[in-house]
C-alpha cells in the first residue's frame, strides 16, 4: 500500500494522509490548536496521526509540502502586515521607486519552471528550513520529502480530485491572493496530466477582496464572505458605481486568459486608493461593487479561456472560488458545459493537491479521487469521561434509533447539534458536525444567531437537501445537473412557490440558497435524517450550519461539544447515539 503524507504550512495550516491515491485522513491544525484559521506548520496534526497510529513515518513513501518556496508564516505576523501596510498608506506618501523595485524583485524571484515540483533539498538552503529537521526527527525519510508549487496544488486538487474520466478534457482555473509569487493560473487537464496554459503574477481580485475586507473593518482571509453576503441588499445603481471604481485596477490581457493590473498595484498602494477615494462611501455599497466586479471579471476570464481552447468542462480551485455567488453565475453561463469547484478550496485544501499530484506523478494516473470530505477525527472515544465530567450539568440517554429521534426533535422545532462519524475538512459543516433545524420555522434564525452563532444579521444559513428532490426547491443549471453541490460550493436560485418552506435557509434579499445536495451514497446517515424529515413534513431539506461558537473552529471532540451546549441555547446535542441536554 502506498502512503503519502502532505503538509500545508501557510494559510489554513493542514495535513493529509493518502493511501493508494485516496485521502483517508485530513485535518486542519485549527481544530487541535483551537484558534480559527491558524497559520503555520501543523505540528499538532502531525503528532496526532503518529500517536493515533494513522501512519508510521518510516513507512511513508512520500511527504509532500505545498508551496515550492519556503516561507515562515504565523497568524500574528500575517495580520500585522495588513496593519503595517495600512498605517503606511495612512502616513507618508508612497515611495513609488521603492515599491516598484520590490515588485520587480518579487517577480524575478519567482522565475522558475512554473508547474513543476522541486525537491526541497534542491530548492533552498535546508539549514533555514527547521520544519524539514522536525520531519526527519519524527522518522520521515528526508530523501522522500518534495515540494509542490502552490497553484499546481490547487489545480491538482481540482483535476485529480474531481475530474470524472482520464480521457476527458478540462480547463482548470486557479485564483487566490497568491502563492509562490503567482496569483492565478490556467491549466489543461487530460489523460492524467496538467499542462500549464497561462499564469499571472499581478495584484489579483483575491488581493483586492482581502484589502477591502480589511478596509471595511473585517478580518481579511476570514470575513470576505460577509461582503459577498451583504452585496445583494444594495441598489444596482450604487453597485454599478463601485463596480466601475474597482475595474480601473485590474483587467484581462489581450487573449482574455491572463490578468494584469491597469496601474502599478501593491497592498500599500491599493490601500492608499481606498483611503483617499472611499472616505465617505457606505460599506454596503462598496461591498456590492466589489462583488459585482468579481463576478464580471471572472466570467470574462472563464469565457475567454473556453473560447480560446474550445473546452467547455471546467474545474476551479483557490480562495477566490470560495465565492459561491460567483460560482453560481459561472454555472449558469451557456459556454460552461460542466463545472465543479474543489470543496473549501482555500490554501488548506492544497494538501489534497500535493497528495494527488505526487501519486499521479510517481505511482499511477487516477482521477475522481474525492468521494468524501468527512476525513477528520472520529468523535466519541472520550465520551464516557466527558459524561462523567459534566454529570452535574447535563442529562443524557442512549437512543436505539438516533436518526429517527433527531427527526422527531427537528419536527418539534428543536435546534439539534449533531456530532457523528469523522469530522469534516474545511469551512463547511456537511452533517457530521452540524447544527440542524426546521428550515420553515422562522423563529430558529433569531435563536441560532442570538444564542449560538452570533452571526451578522444579514448572513444567511444554508439548506441541506435531498439531491433526488432538490429540483423541487432550487433551479439547477445544466452544468451542475450530473454532480450537484455536495460540498456547498455553489449558490442556487430558488423556486418561488417553495421559498416559504425553506425560508430560514435562504438569503433574505435575493432568495438564493448555498445548498448542500445530500445523497445516500455519500452521506448515508445524514441522508436518512433529511429523508425522515421529508416524510414527516413534506420538506426535503433541513437547515444546516456549522457546530461552533462564533469565532471558534468547528468542535473536534466530545468535551468541546458539551462545552458549546452549556454555553449556548442549543436544545439538544447528539454525539453518535447519545442524546444530551442541559439539566433543568
Amino acid at each position: 500500500m502506498s502512503t503519502i503524507v502532505t503538509i500545508n504550512s501557510g494559510l489554513g495550516s493542514s495535513l493529509g494522509v493518502f493511501q493508494n491515491g485516496k485521502p483517508v485522513f485530513c485535518m486542519e491544525e485549527e481544530r487541535l490548536i483551537r484558534t480559527k484559521n491558524w497559520m503555520g506548520f501543523p505540528y499538532k496534526a502531525l503528532d496526532y496521526i503518529i500517536k493515533n497510529g494513522i501512519v508510521r513515518p518510516s513507512e511513508v513513501e512520500y511527504v509532500g509540502i505545498a508551496n515550492a518556496i519556503y516561507r515562515e508564516l504565523n497568524r500574528t505576523t500575517f495580520y500585522n502586515n495588513y496593519e503595517r501596510h495600512y498605517r503606511r498608506a495612512c502616513g507618508n506618501p508612497i515611495n513609488i521607486t521603492r515599491v516598484r523595485n520590490e515588485l520587480r524583485k518579487n517577480i524575478k524571484s519567482s522565475d522558475f519552471l512554473f508547474g513543476v515540483y522541486l525537491r526541497s533539498r534542491q530548492q533552498i538552503n535546508r539549514g533555514k528550513e527547521k520544519d524539514l529537521d522536525y520531519l526527519a526527527h519524527l522518522g520521515f525519510r528526508p530523501d522522500r520529502i518534495e515540494r509542490v508549487e502552490h497553484h499546481l496544488c490547487h489545480a491538482s486538487a481540482a483535476y485529480y480530485g474531481l475530474a470524472r474520466h482520464l480521457d476527458e478534457k478540462y480547463l482548470v482555473f486557479t485564483l487566490d491572493g497568491g502563492g509562490d509569487r503567482y496569483t492565478s493560473a490556467l491549466y489543461l487537464g487530460q489523460g492524467g496530466n496538467l499542462q500549464l496554459l497561462s499564469s499571472s503574477p499581478c495584484y489579483s481580485i483575491g488581493n483586492m477582496y482581502s484589502a477591502v475586507t480589511h478596509h471595511l473593518g473585517f478580518t481579511p482571509h476570514e470575513h470576505e464572505y460577509k461582503l459577498m453576503g451583504l452585496a445583494p441588499y444594495v441598489d444596482k445603481k450604487h453597485q454599478d458605481k463601485y463596480k466601475k471604481y474597482f475595474s480601473q485596477f485590474l483587467k484581462l490581457a489581450d487573449d482574455d486568459t491572463r490578468f494584469e493590473n491597469s496601474k502599478l498595484l501593491y497592498h500599500e498602494i491599493f490601500m492608499r486608493h481606498l483611503l483617499n477615494d472611499l472616505k465617505r462611501a457606505r460599506f454596503d455599497n462598496v461591498a456590492a461593487g466589489l462583488q459585482a466586479f468579481t463576478e464580471e471579471i471572472l466570467g470574462a476570464w472563464i469565457r475567454g479561456a473556453i473560447k480560446k481552447y474550445g473546452v467547455g468542462k471546467i474545474l476551479c480551485s483557490g480562495g477566490v472560488f470560495m465565492n459561491v455567488k460567483t460560482n453560481m453565475l459561472l454555472s449558469q453561463m451557456p459556454e460552461v458545459e460542466y463545472i465543479d469547484v474543489f470543496p473549501s478550496c482555500g490554501d488548506e485544501s492544497n494538501v489534497f493537491g500535493a497528495g494527488f499530484y505526487l501519486y499521479n506523478t510517481h505511482i499511477e494516473k487516477k482521477v475522481d479521487n474525492l468521494k468524501s470530505y468527512c476525513l477528520g477525527s472520529v468523535i466519541g472515544g472520550d465520551l464516557p469521561a466527558v459524561l462523567e465530567k459534566y454529570r452535574g450539568q447535563i442529562e443524557y440517554e442512549r437512543i436505539k434509533d438516533i436518526n429517527a429521534y433527531i427527526v422527531g426533535q427537528l419536527v418539534a422545532g428543536k435546534i439539534v447539534a449533531r456530532c457523528s462519524g469523522p469530522m469534516e475538512f474545511g469551512a463547511r459543516a456537511l452533517g457530521n458536525r452540524s447544527i440542524l433545524a426546521n428550515p420553515s420555522n422562522l423563529n430558529v434564525v433569531g435563536k441560532i444567531n442570538r444564542a449560538i452563532k452570533n452571526r451578522d444579521f444579514w448572513m444567511p444559513f444554508a439548506p441541506a437537501m435531498l439531491w433526488d428532490k432538490a429540483g423541487q426547491l432550487i433551479r439547477i443549471p445544466n452544468a451542475l445537473k450530473s454532480q450537484g453541490s455536495p460540498y456547498m460550493m455553489f449558490a442556487f436560485e430558488t423556486v418561488e412557490d417553495q421559498r416559504e418552506s425553506i425560508a430560514c435557509a435562504l438569503h433574505q434579499s435575493d432568495f438564493t440558497a448555498r445548498a448542500e445536495t445530500v445523497t445516500k451514497e455519500r452521506y448515508p446517515d445524514f441522508y436518512q435524517i433529511v429523508e425522515g424529515f421529508y416524510q414527516k413534513t413534506g420538506i426535503p431539506c433541513v437547515l444546516n450550519t456549522s457546530f461552533n461558537l462564533h469565532g471558534h473552529p468547528i468542535v473536534e471532540n466530545s468535551d468541546q461539544a458539551v462545552d458549546v451546549l452549556l454555553k449556548s441555547k442549543l436544545d439538544l446535542l447528539v454525539i453518535n447515539d447519545y442524546a444530551i441536554w442541559r439539566k433543568g
